[in-house]
């Protein structure tokens, strides 16, 4: 088999592993790229048409940078089917619809400030073709694509993650995006990893540590004494975990009860459904101080996107950030080269639909989330089944990439290569 990193490999983000059997095609993955303004201009380009020769495509969760691409795709002309496990294809027209309205309202902003994209890379029709074609696949049921044969396992992390196993001509190689943690706060554990002859791993989210909510909480309280609002740039996938971190933080009073603000889609009403992947102590909830728009008071504001280089949350920023009683947390890791990333570093101004915008609130940065596998957990699962000939780490910065890849050398003997962007190899 061959395998193509058309996206996804290390540095790159939007995954895209396009794997040729002698009677298929098979694309696992269909992400938007984030970063630096180059890499971010590749979401409004065509694309590549090696992408557009695969039989079916396979999702392995709903985020935008494993499934954002699709509706793109689909204007294109593909119209083949797509595979994602019940969850995932739950919360694909959420955070897919989501993302056209605000990739359409972007583009209505950017109108004559260049460099920012006169167009968005997909609309509410294309959302609506891709969706169509979206084939559920329930975890551990085998599927063909021609002469191939896959399976989802449960990947954990978020609702619907899956890793994915294909099989053709006595091969098989195994697809994992990030793994979730064994102890998710929601969420049931990863499923163990089959035996396979090639794994593509993703790196490791290294860990935020056990202090996270105390960090949020106290964020929250510096912001309300500066008498400012807090600003959360969150995904579609991320804001049910931060409400209910949010209702537990007010039911003990370790923050006040602000007026919360959710300026993009909720997927709360779709967990809740989802009683086979919830652990079964899960609890969700969400904070009875809800209100549809931004009060004239201090508020805690939760809009998307999460790398805050598109979407909602940059109009908030642009009102914001010159007050010097805002706060804003950052709850994930930043991708490298976002604008998350960019405050999370310590800029001093960002330009936001042409315009600079001095930066003179509070930027509190939490690191990775703890829903998700670190090193020692990640290592853990890959090496728990028998070893592989060659694993692929993607889908981190390069650095963490090679740091992960020199740990399955040293841990578990094994050949482990961090792939380059556009990268064919044989598996």
């Amino acid at each position: 088999m061959r395998l193509t990193f058309a996206g996804g490999a290390a540095g790159t983000t939007g995954a895209r592993y396009l794997l040729e059997t002698p009677d298929a095609k098979v694309l696992v993955g269909c992400g938007l790229f984030a970063g630096p303004e180059a890499r971010w201009r590749r979401n409004f380009s065509p694309g590549p048409a090696e992408l557009h020769e695969a039989d079916a495509v396979v999702l392995p969760s709903a985020g935008l940078g494993h499934a954002g691409f699709l509706p793109q795709l689909v204007a294109e002309g593909w119209h083949g089917p797509v595979f994602a496990t019940p969850g995932t294809a739950a919360l694909l027209p959420i955070v897919l619809s989501d993302a056209a309205q605000q990739f359409e309202e972007d583009a209505d902003a950017n109108q004559g400030c260049e460099p920012g994209p006169a167009a968005p890379p997909f609309r509410a029709e294309d959302v609506a073709r891709a969706l169509a074609l979206v084939r559920p696949v329930e975890f551990g049921s085998p599927r063909r694509i021609g002469g191939a044969e896959f399976e989802l396992g449960r990947a954990g992390g978020r609702l619907g993650a899956a890793w994915t196993a294909v099989r053709a001509g006595g091969r098989s190689v195994v697809f994992a995006g990030p793994l979730g943690a064994a102890d998710h706060a929601l969420l049931r554990a990863p499923d163990p990893r089959p035996s396979c002859d090639a794994l593509v791993l993703a790196t490791p989210r290294s860990p935020g540590g056990h202090h996270r909510a105390g960090r949020f909480a106290a964020a929250v309280h510096r912001a309300v004494r500066r008498g400012g609002s807090v600003v959360v740039p969150v995904s579609v996938l991320g804001a049910t975990e931060l409400l209910t971190l949010l209702h537990d933080l007010v039911a003990t009073g370790e923050i006040p009860p602000l007026p919360v603000v959710v300026d993009a889609e909720t997927a709360t009403g779709v967990h809740e459904r989802a009683a086979a992947e919830l652990r079964r102590d899960a609890r969700m909830a969400v904070p009875e101080t809800l209100v549809s728009r931004v009060p004239d008071q201090p508020s805690i504001i939760l809009a998307g996107f999460a790398t805050a280089d598109s979407g909602r949350v940059l109009r908030h920023l642009a009102a914001l950030l010159p007050d010097p009683r805002t706060g804003v947390v950052l709850p994930g890791a930043p991708e490298p080269g976002t604008r998350a990333a960019q405050l999370a570093d310590g800029a001093r101004h960002l330009k936001i639909h042409g315009r600079y915008v001095p930066v003179r609130a509070e930027v509190t940065a939490l690191g990775a989330p703890g829903g998700f596998a670190a090193t020692a957990e990640a290592l853990a699962w890959a090496s728990a089944a028998p070893p592989v000939e060659t694993a692929f780490v993607v889908e981190g910065r390069p650095d963490a990439a090679h740091a992960f890849a020199k740990e399955l050398h040293a841990e578990a003997g094994w050949c482990a290569v961090v792939p380059e962007d556009g990268e064919r190899v044989l598996c």
